[in-house]
């Protein structure tokens, strides 16, 4: 690692970092705020959420709505489906300015001519990467408990379940952003760069989903990163999946490693 380009890159991207966790925080204040509201109106109507399509719930990473439980309830309207999207188009838009963003701003040019090895530069990069993505998934996780003890008055606040969803949410954004550096090193364009990383954790969502009701999808469903994705089970049981973890990190040291061998061959014009 190269201090200068580490502290470079993490000054870079300090300012979209902090307007992320803001935003965050400030869609949890939102969502917390209306869960009292929330609770009465599902309690009146327990008829209607029995009958709730099955496969809608699935889609949101939850396999039943508890009026009652505030955590299944965030789950539904953050980590099931939102929270992906928000995680995903932050750690997207971190990884398509490290080599195909440089390159295409005419940077990537001025940091090689320093005496400085292209791994140390990519690795310099990756770091300040999850440094970004540690600090978005801490402030999710302080926020929630902090919001949740304030306005989820008689619904308990699961400290362990949340607490627990830290490291798979950590591993889950470098799984993401593995393969999106390896495109960033493959693709020149910062806007293909986006649009491949977007489409591909797409195939991976779409690909759970259909593997719930096919068999046959079903048994290479392994192959994606959102088998290993239960947000509602891991909150629920307040301990984390080991397995499920080092599959992510798996993910994640592959595509970085991918990225950091293609990236020693990558022929800069």
């Amino acid at each position: 690692m190269n201090k200068n380009i580490f502290w470079k890159t993490v000054s870079e991207r300090l300012r979209p970092t902090v307007a992320y966790c803001v935003g965050i925080l400030a869609y949890m204040l939102m969502l917390t705020a209306v869960y009292p509201t929330y609770k009465k109106m599902m309690s009146k109507n327990a008829a209607i959420l029995k009958n709730y399509p099955k496969g809608v719930l699935q889609l949101f990473g939850v396999k039943s709505i508890n009026a009652s439980s505030f955590s299944n309830y965030m789950t539904l309207e953050l980590f099931g489906f939102i929270w992906i999207i928000i995680i995903a188009a932050f750690v997207i838009a971190f990884t398509r300015n490290m080599v195909s963003g440089e390159l295409h701003e005419g940077t990537l040019e001025l940091l090689m001519a320093q005496p400085v090895a292209r791994w140390k530069i990519l690795t310099s990069e990756g770091l300040a990467l999850v440094l970004g993505i540690v600090s978005f998934v801490a402030v999710t996780i302080v926020g929630i408990l902090a919001l949740g003890s304030a306005f989820a008055s008689g619904s308990p606040v699961s400290y362990a379940g949340f607490a627990s969803f830290l490291p798979v949410g950590i591993c889950m954004a470098l799984a993401i952003g593995g393969y999106s550096a390896l495109f960033s090193v493959l693709i020149d364009d910062p806007r293909l760069v986006v649009m491949a990383s977007a489409a591909l954790t797409l195939f991976f969502y779409v690909l759970h989903f259909v593997g719930i009701y096919s068999k046959v999808v079903s048994k290479i469903d392994w192959f994606g990163i959102f088998h290993y994705w239960d947000p509602t089970g891991v909150i629920a049981k307040g301990s984390v999946p080991l397995k499920s973890v080092l599959i992510l990190l798996a993910f994640a040291a592959v595509g970085f490693s991918l990225a950091i061998w293609a990236f020693q061959r990558k022929d800069i014009k």
